[in-house]
């Protein structure tokens, strides 16, 4: 009888620590469910309410969420998604990170080393400053210590009249393809040619003198730009992984994208995290002529790991990228501050307007991966003191605006909409 008892106690005591296992298995294997994330601005991380992210959750207040922002429309370009083969089968569960505002001085000073700036950081109230010059490096208290580096070389320049000092002007003009010449800007308007004079001036109409006759000379025009002698895309890749990897950037799994363009070979550097690769969290590093860097951006901040998740699945997550927002011009997600350089003059040139809408393309899906998305805080102020890396399918896209899209992979009953 004894023995039975305790047989009894045994089993009991080994089918308690089954159920309990059981619930810790269902409750995400660490004795608890992951946390529904806080306002997320989900908006600038690419999901929308036609993508899924609905009311599932009690929605947090949205004092934060700029009035001024929620007037602007976002001018998306016209794009739609087919698959080009059968969808992959990825993991169901993945882990999120967060990153804060914060930067200590020593990465801040390493940085500014890497781009062979001569001077100390200052800290304000809204982050590090260092200035050398027409050089100058900005990291701003802000989700993920975004940082922000010019040249002065090929930023921001301004009008110079009359070889005076710099003044805010209206810096390259813009010609409209379907006016007459004699109408583009920078040349005398119809009746006002030079030596013609006013309605009260000498040689004009009303006086009784004779009008001198207009001139319809045609404007010559501008002589191109010069073009800088740039460094071939390996190089220029060379010259941004070495800035990268001196300024403390982990570079194993990064994913590398060299663009081409007028003034500089543009390089994007976006880290691996956890092993998986990430978007909207990458440097950018521009190369010029004799492989100086003429401009950089990126984040500082250190990110920290999060709950594990459950994921959506790749056929939802196509669906979501289905209706979700097309990709914009414009990138809300990071608003770095331009650093405080001496502004160059505007060299003389006129410039082709465009203003015909972009025709509508269609993206070819050639693969998924898993990755994350960052997604800032919504805060007071509309200055996130945070973000979060969240799991997302990384789509990428033959023939469309973008080479990849990136859709979260994150649970509507996790999400938190402002």
């Amino acid at each position: 009888m004894g023995r039975r008892v305790g047989a009894w106690v045994v089993a009991a005591v080994v089918t308690v620590v089954l159920v309990a296992g059981g619930v810790l298995v269902a409750r995400g294997g660490m004795g608890r469910s992951p946390a529904v994330l806080p306002a997320l601005d989900l908006d600038a991380a690419g999901l929308d309410a036609a993508g899924g992210a609905a009311a599932a959750v009690e929605p947090a207040p949205s004092p934060a969420r700029s009035s001024a922002a929620g007037a602007l429309a976002r001018p998306w370009l016209p794009e739609t998604y087919r698959l080009g083969g059968p969808l992959p089968a990825l993991p169901d569960r993945a882990r999120a990170w967060k990153v804060g505002d914060t930067v200590d001085a020593g990465r801040v000073a390493t940085l500014a080393a890497a781009l062979g700036l001569n001077a100390r950081p200052t800290q304000g109230p809204a982050g590090w400053t260092v200035h050398d010059g027409r050089r100058s490096l900005v990291v701003q208290r802000l989700a993920g210590a975004p940082f922000s580096y010019g040249s002065g070389i090929f930023g921001t320049c301004v009008a110079r009249a009359g070889g005076g000092p710099y003044r805010p002007g209206g810096g390259i003009q813009c010609l409209d393809p379907d006016a007459p010449v004699a109408s583009q800007p920078g040349s005398s308007p119809a009746g006002g040619a030079a030596g013609s004079g006013s309605a009260s001036s000498p040689g004009s109409a009303g006086t009784g003198r004779p009008v001198p006759p207009v001139s319809s000379r045609p404007v010559a025009p501008a002589r191109p730009l010069p073009k800088p002698d740039l460094p071939s895309r390996a190089e220029a890749e060379r010259v941004a992984r070495d800035l990268a990897a001196r300024a403390g950037l982990e570079l194993a799994g990064a994913t590398v994208r060299v663009t081409d363009g007028y003034a500089t070979r543009s390089v994007t550097i976006a880290p691996a995290l956890g092993g998986q690769p990430t978007s909207g969290f990458a440097w950018t590093v521009a190369v010029g002529a004799k492989g100086v860097v003429q401009y950089a951006s990126g984040f500082l901040a250190t990110p920290e790991p999060a709950d594990t998740y459950p994921l959506i699945g790749v056929a939802e997550g196509f669906e979501r990228l289905r209706k979700s927002p097309r990709p914009s011009p414009l990138v809300p997600m990071a608003r770095p501050v331009a650093p405080a350089v001496e502004r160059v003059p505007c060299p003389a040139a006129k410039l082709p307007c465009d203003p015909k809408p972009l025709p509508a393309r269609v993206a070819t899906v050639t693969g998924v991966r898993l990755g994350l998305q960052r997604a800032p805080a919504v805060t007071e102020g509309n200055r996130p003191s945070f973000a979060y890396l969240l799991p997302a399918y990384l789509f990428d896209l033959e023939g469309g605006w973008t080479d990849v899209r990136a859709i979260i992979a994150v649970p509507d009953r996790y999400l938190t909409r402002p």
